[in-house]
């Protein structure tokens, strides 16, 4: 059943998201985001974040692949999520976006409370890794990245990097000299 579900996904898939599942990846990620105003969570890049993944992130992080569709056991499947405390709300996320995961295991990995004091010029995002059998590894990671390009203008693209510079130090992507 997960194979032809993968299959199916492979074919509906865009020819650029294809064209990055057919190179090498050692490992998935998929970029989540709960915006205020809007209930759930949205998967996908803003246009900052794409262009700069098109253009250089994949090429500098080689083996890191984009895509919440693939149902693979054998390869780390992370999900980042931009949420804070309860803001995750009722999902409705398409399981085939996230690893097959469900709007409560999603809702789960929400922080109930602060666990840091927030700073005006940092953002918060969660990492949490989908495992072998498709539940989601918890607790997940709360990491804060620097978001700022000038004083008060925040940078998604350089919270993006942070966290993909982050998952690109896990055990998957350290040579066998390491």
């Amino acid at each position: 059943m997960k194979l032809a579900l993968f299959a199916l996904a492979a074919m509906l898939a865009s020819p650029a998201v294809r064209a990055q599942e057919s190179a090498s990846c050692k490992a998935y990620f998929q970029v989540l985001k709960a915006d205020a105003g809007t209930p759930g969570l949205h998967a996908g890049l803003d246009e900052a974040q794409k262009k700069w993944w098109d253009e250089k992130g994949q090429k500098k992080y080689s083996g890191l692949c984009l895509s919440g569709a693939v149902m693979s056991t054998d390869k780390p499947r992370y999900l980042v999520i931009w949420s804070k405390s309860k803001t995750i709300g009722q999902s409705s996320l398409p399981a085939d976006q996230v690893f097959g995961q469900g709007a409560s295991a999603l809702q789960a990995t929400a922080p109930t409370t602060a666990i840091y004091q927030s700073r005006w010029d940092q953002a918060s995002v969660t990492v949490v890794n989908v495992i072998y059998d498709g539940s989601m590894m918890l607790p997940p990671v709360y990491f804060e990245s620097d978001q700022h390009v000038w004083v008060l203008f925040p940078n998604s693209r350089k919270v993006l990097e942070g966290i993909v510079k982050y998952l690109y130090q896990e055990r998957v992507f350290m040579s066998a000299t390491d």
